[in-house]
């Protein structure tokens, strides 16, 4: 049953947070709450039935409140715990929301290695293993394209995608065969948008999503043939090169061609 706690909590922005599907023991998920609901809502302290119905009612999680309660009451600094009027109620303490930081920053740095002669295998981890663990809008910036980056993409059929790329840095049969390609391609994957950028000042590779960077060694069309890797952080722990790689995104976007 919706109560005004839930809906408030489904108002909420949560992108400076850890993501809460991180957030895999009942203890990581309830301080994830009381954080929120501190920092965003100004609810100093809940109790564990108001905890347990915004993982289950909003976040969808089956929980129940006997096990938050435990959970909570063995948390030590981590929480303080309140007794009023028959009831215990918890506070997310510093200790606490340092815990969740240091959590998601284990947590969300991952490297991946691409080996070279595995082109198959390099394809489908990245595919598998990356692109299917981002959330929200795609932006990716590689200079070089084919027709093996479509293929990378293709499963990416319910996801907005914007790709920068730069077609005069291929080869002649290579572009026209690209572009060959990519024209069929549009027809059957229109939330997929490439676009051509004139200018000289882009050259590494990455993608940007709403909760992750991604930073590539090698162009997607080639990973496998050549050694390489794949690093993968979280976008609230690095903020600042996030957003200025967004900015310069956007300023290019705006000043590209559409394929």
């Amino acid at each position: 049953m919706e109560t005004e706690l839930t809906r408030r909590f489904q108002g909420i922005d949560t992108d400076d947070y850890p993501d809460f599907h991180n957030c895999r023991r009942t203890l990581e998920m309830s301080l994830w709450v009381l954080l929120v609901a501190k920092e965003k809502l100004g609810i100093k302290k809940m109790t564990a039935g108001e905890v347990a119905s915004i993982i289950r009612d909003v976040m969808e999680v089956s929980v129940n409140s006997t096990t938050i309660g435990k959970s909570l009451g063995a948390a030590g600094h981590k929480i303080h715990a309140y007794h009023e009027g028959g009831e215990t109620l918890f506070e997310i303490m510093r200790a606490g929301k340092e815990h969740l930081t240091s959590l998601t920053i284990k947590d969300r740095i991952e490297a991946f290695y691409f080996e070279p002669g595995k082109r198959y295998t390099s394809k489908k981890l990245l595919r598998d293993a990356i692109l299917r663990s981002l959330k929200g809008e795609l932006r990716i910036v590689d200079p070089y394209c084919g027709e093996r980056t479509l293929d990378v993409l293709k499963d990416s059929r319910n996801t907005s995608v914007k790709f920068l790329t730069k077609i005069e840095k291929l080869q002649e049969k290579v572009k026209d065969q690209f572009l060959r390609d990519l024209h069929d391609f549009k027809t059957e994957y229109p939330n997929i948008e490439f676009r051509n950028y004139t200018h000289d000042d882009i050259h590494d590779r990455y993608i940007v999503s709403q909760d992750c960077l991604v930073i590539l060694g090698h162009s997607i069309k080639d990973l496998g043939s050549k050694e390489s890797f794949a690093i993968v952080l979280d976008k609230a722990a690095n903020r600042n090169i996030v957003d200025a790689l967004s900015e310069n995104f956007d300023r290019r976007w705006n000043q590209s061609t559409i394929l």
